[in-house]
């Protein structure tokens, strides 16, 4: 069996230092072939490869000491979704180690780079990328509210481009099930979410006011820091005590965008980026009909 420890190795059933390698999942999984790592989280390993069937696949691994309930919902809320804008899941199952039963998922690979890499790579997106993807991202979001299914974490890091230029929404690993019991205690400061992007009612556990809306905000902020390359919030904050102040103290600023002299898709993204809930649109499908009219304007 192949299994490798970090550097500064510790005893077996030390599970943040195991080191799933490539080798021993090919092994556990022989239809899997061409498997490299793309990346690990605090909750999960995740490897790309080539199924014998489905082709072109991404392989999450879920550690032992992750939150199995987590898991659960995650599945459930991408197969709930059923969106063209999310990749599928095409089977689920368990692994056994040493260090405990592995949960693994095997999704639809997309093939591209993520909205973070094109950022740091090339810097702002042009005017045809952000329209793109705002549509993309609408859409995405209206088949989760379909379902009632909010993502919390929409961000570049989990926005994937697809080498067809479409964009796709990643990562459902803390979405909240609108229709299911919360997992966040209601005592808690804060619910789960990435600081920067989560509105307030998110990031300060306010239950009752969590709906579609949450994700409008977070997708406003993405859209902001692809016209501009730089994120409204963070850029230049000491600390996340400030980037909290920032956004519940000032409005989300949307930089002057040569190609909308007459400020029409910067009036979307302020509406969706407002700070309080009710001053949003009123869902996603009220924001995407409202970014199909500006498709039409821009002549896309």
């Amino acid at each position: 069996m192949v299994l490798a420890l970090r550097c500064g190795e510790r005893a077996p059933g030390a599970v943040g230092s195991l080191l799933i390698t490539p080798q021993w999942l090919s092994q556990q999984m022989p239809d899997l072939s061409g498997l490299t790592p793309l990346g690990e989280g605090g909750q999960k390993w995740v490897f790309a490869g080539r199924h014998t069937q489905d082709g072109d696949v991404v392989i999450k691994l879920i550690k032992p000491s992750g939150d199995i309930e987590r898991t659960r919902r995650e599945i459930l809320a991408v197969r709930q979704i059923s969106s063209p804008r999310v990749p599928a899941v095409l089977d689920v199952g368990m692994l056994h180690s040493p260090w405990g039963d592995i949960i693994w998922l095997r999704e639809r690979r997309v093939s591209g780079e993520s909205v973070r890499e094109i950022i740091r790579a090339r810097g702002p997106l042009p005017k045809e990328g952000v329209l793109c993807l705002g549509l993309c991202m609408l859409e995405a979001l209206v088949d989760a509210a379909r379902v009632r299914i909010v993502h919390r974490d929409v961000k570049p890091e989990n926005i994937m481009r697809s080498n067809d230029g479409s964009y796709w929404l990643l990562d459902f690993g803390i979405a909240r099930h609108l229709d299911l019991s919360s997992l966040t205690p209601s005592a808690a400061l804060g619910g789960p979410g990435t600081l920067g992007y989560a509105p307030p009612e998110q990031f300060r556990n306010k239950k009752r006011d969590l709906d579609g809306r949450a994700d409008l905000f977070a997708l406003a902020v993405t859209l902001v820091e692809c016209i501009s390359g730089r994120h409204p919030y963070r850029d230049g904050a000491r600390d996340a005590p400030e980037v909290v102040r920032r956004i519940e103290g000032s409005p989300l600023v949307v930089p002057r965008i040569a190609w909308d002299p007459e400020r029409r898709f910067s009036e979307l993204v302020s509406s969706m980026g407002q700070r309080r809930v009710d001053c949003r649109p009123q869902d996603a499908r009220q924001a995407l009909e409202w970014m199909r009219e500006l498709h039409s304007v821009f002549g896309l």
